[in-house]
């Protein structure tokens, strides 16, 4: 037996997944028209599911990508709030990871249920989705856009970035299964591809932080030219090639190491604490002593009568220019609830009644048990200068931590300007207040405890958590939310409630929100109850499609991508209408495709080639591949593993000549209009069709093949070669009818148009049907 088509199937006599069927070999004489029905349905159902824990693996995500640091503003005497994450690498990591883990899991799931033998779900699944995210995602956040509005993309070298690796992942994916070893993955291939996404993330966020430019390269590639720009001087010269590798090494190991620690410290933070509490006090110490040194800085600064940009030029504002008078502020807190007041200055102007909004953001504090949470505007009227905010201080039990909270003040209206020199720069202001806790030092035991269980845990994040879980029980228990929202709630919310009840109170109770430890455990429990669906998924898509009698690549390229693929759809389709730029609607999709190979396929694909490496040749391996691959990889009971290009080779082919296609629209369309999303009414229909023509071009090419189970590499590059010219008629032909159907609104309009279509239509196929 050498094709993995005489495997026994799910639905047949000894077939069997991980979960299902539950009724065992009972299933087997259901009549075929129910077992479709509920098996299609309970695929449909399990897909709702996981759109719900994707939902809070998101919120995880976004939780701690969210996390912000003081660092020193070299040369200065102050301090300023910088993401944790940078931007790029979060997308690139966590939230690709996020919108990818259904299909990454899918996939893992399908490897190690097979025994680590080659499935047909996972590979299929990975490419199917990337089709539907390149094509269809892209065509209708193109046409979400109103009439005559743009939004283009701001990081576009990170888009080029991620565009080419996206392509490279699908090209390598050919070269590893085709063309180097057909039909064999081995070790080092595995590897690489998973190794491949690190190398992506540190391109793209290289390209972010400016170190791939044109002068970078042609100082590095080309010293002579930079030479001549110093005009010959000696102490000048650009340094050498050994000396220029030695720096970005160096400079690259330094960020992975300066990354890995942040890394560690969030994710093994509890553990540290508790193994080393005299660390921790140490490093405790020297915050409160960073602390104490702001503190002194804010005690002297005073605020500037004129507030000068970093050239030292005023800044001129006729409406003002808001500001704090420092950057930090220090407050006591005690046994009882205190209030506190701060100033916000209005200098370089005064003309005119502007209003600035203020909220507050934790850090270490937390609302509602250190500080109250509060969210306002300031109202300047004409010709004043100071207004102030108040904020409320909430009591500290003995030996509670100091804490850090954050006041912002910005104006969306872009009326006023902000003093450039403070925390938050042009756009906003940011003061960091520090909360002292003024009680004494612990005395009792439980005092002790909740002193060590606080710098463990922060003891008021947990609290907070705590409620928050409840409720977030509560919420999925209750018709709309709530008490008095299900006593208000009417049939359809009824029926949507129950319908999506049993997923959200079984996620709700084993999934807690994102308080916990700073959303780490959110994070892996949310996972896991993907895992867990991924897997009731997959047995449900091989008995589905076995029921209809169709291949399970056909199922996973159609049924099961567009199900995974489908709430990304409305995530991009909401950035796309909300967002100032196209970034999270196309950057997003060309990276999440790159990570779909890297993690989709390099995982499991390593994890196999390794298995096979190591455990060497079984009975069953030897049955499977020993005629055809025993005699060049399986000689003195090795093993390698088997994946049959036949199929795949000519669906990641068609996939990668349309990606071409998508990618060379994108680029026009910025060109031609100014932005890769929106437009003009006509460019952005023709735009939709066209990709949408793509992705039905993809899945009909790959499902002829997979039917007919062609596997010439001649009849299949004509296949691709038809299918272009197919793409430009039918593209021809949408957009003569848009056209016919705008004339026809003048004359007849458009109920008539559509009236005479449908008349014309059925004329033509009796006329087809009588001649033919």
């Amino acid at each position: 037996m050498t094709d993995l088509e005489e495997d026994v199937r799910i639905c047949q006599p000894g077939g069997k997944g991980l979960f299902l069927p539950l009724g065992g070999e009972a299933e087997l004489y259901w009549d075929t028209r129910l077992k479709v029905i509920l098996y299609g349905t309970g695929l449909i159902y399990c897909f709702l599911g996981v759109s719900i824990a994707a939902d809070m693996f998101m919120a995880a995500i976004e939780r701690i990508t969210s996390k912000q640091h003081k660092v020193p503003v070299p040369g200065a005497d102050r301090y300023v709030t910088v993401q944790v994450w940078n931007e790029t690498v979060a997308n690139l990591t966590l939230m690709a990871l996020g919108s990818s883990a259904p299909e990454i899991l899918l996939s893992l799931n399908d490897v190690i249920k097979n025994g680590f033998f080659e499935g047909k779900l996972g590979p299929s699944t990975i490419v199917g989705s990337a089709a539907f995210n390149l094509f269809v995602i892209i065509a209708v956040c193109v046409n979400s856009i109103p009439n005559g509005e743009i939004r283009c993309i701001k990081e576009l070298g990170v888009f080029v970035i991620t565009a080419a690796w996206s392509i490279f992942a699908y090209v390598w994916l050919l070269y590893i299964v085709h063309f180097n070893t057909k039909d064999v993955v081995e070790v080092w291939e595995g590897v690489m591809t998973f190794l491949f996404f690190p190398l992506f993330v540190a391109n793209s966020w290289a390209q972010d932080a400016g170190l791939l430019t044109w002068a970078n390269f042609k100082g590095f590639f080309c010293p002579d030219m930079a030479r001549e720009l110093t005009d010959g001087d000696e102490g000048d010269r650009p340094p050498g090639a050994l000396q220029r590798c030695c720096r970005v090494v160096c400079f690259l190991a330094g960020r992975i190491c300066l990354r890995t620690t942040r890394l560690v410290s969030g994710t093994y933070g509890c553990f540290i604490r508790l193994v080393c509490p005299r660390a921790m006090r140490r490093r405790l110490s020297a915050e409160r002593a960073t602390a104490d040194e702001i503190a002194e800085l804010d005690d002297d600064a005073v605020m500037e009568v004129e507030i000068l940009d970093k050239e030292g030029e005023k800044v001129d504002c006729e409406a003002g220019v808001m500001s704090f008078k420092s950057d930090t502020m220090k407050v006591q807190a005690g046994d009882e609830e205190r209030k506190y007041t701060v100033t916000v200055y209005r200098r370089n102007g005064d003309l005119g009644r502007v209003t600035v909004r203020y909220y507050t953001v934790p850090l270490s504090a937390v609302p509602g048990y250190d500080y109250e949470e509060d969210e306002d505007e300031l109202t300047f009227r004409d010709s004043v200068h100071e207004q102030e905010i108040e904020f409320t201080i909430l009591p500290k039990f003995h030996g509670e931590l100091d804490d850090k909270f954050q006041i912002v003040i910005e104006d969306e209206s872009g009326t006023v300007m902000f003093n450039p020199k403070r925390d938050g720069g042009e756009e906003k202001n940011i003061l960091t207040v520090h909360i002292s806790n003024e009680n004494p030092k612990p005395r009792s035991g439980w005092e002790r405890f909740l002193r060590f269980a606080d710098r463990a845990l922060n003891v008021d994040e947990m609290r907070l958590a705590t409620v928050q879980w409840k409720e977030q029980i509560l919420e999925s228990i209750y018709c709309n939310g709530s008490r008095e929202g299900q006593e208000e709630a009417g049939i359809q919310d009824w029926l949507v409630h129950i319908i999506w009840v049993p997923w959200k109170v079984p996620l709700a109770i084993t999934t807690p929100p994102p308080g916990y430890l700073g959303g780490w455990v959110c994070f892996a429990a949310s996972l896991l109850g993907i895992g867990v669906l991924t897997v009731i998924i997959g047995d449900l898509a091989e008995l589905f499609g076995c029921a209809l009698g169709v291949n399970d690549s056909i199922t996973a390229i159609s049924i099961v991508a567009l199900g995974t693929s489908v709430p990304d759809l409305f995530a991009s389709r909401t950035a796309a209408k909300q967002d100032e730029y196209a970034d999270a609607s196309i950057v997003n999709v060309t990276g999440s495709n790159s990570v779909n190979v890297f993690l989709g396929i390099g995982l499991p694909w390593m994890f196999a080639s390794l298995y096979w490496s190591i455990m060497g040749a079984s009975p069953e391996w030897t049955h499977r591949y020993g005629e055809s691959f025993g005699a060049e990889w399986g000689q003195n009971g090795q093993a390698i593993f088997i994946v049959q290009s036949g199929n795949l080779f000519f669906s990641v082919c068609v996939f990668t000549v349309c990606a071409c296609i998508c990618l060379i629209v994108i680029g026009l369309r910025r060109y031609l209009y100014g932005g890769e999303l929106g437009g003009p009414s006509d460019p952005k229909a023709y735009s939709s069709f066209m990709l949408l023509t793509l992705w039905f071009i993809y899945i009909a090419l790959s499902v002829w093949s997979l039917s007919t189970g062609v596997q010439d590499i001649s009849t299949q590059m004509i296949a691709i070669s038809i299918a272009i010219p197919g793409l430009a008629v039918s593209l021809l032909f949408f957009m003569l009818l848009l056209q016919a159907l705008k004339v026809s609104k003048k004359f007849i309009g458009e109920e008539g148009f559509w009236g005479v279509m449908v008349s014309a239509g059925i004329i033509g196929g009796g006329g087809l049907f009588f001649f033919f």
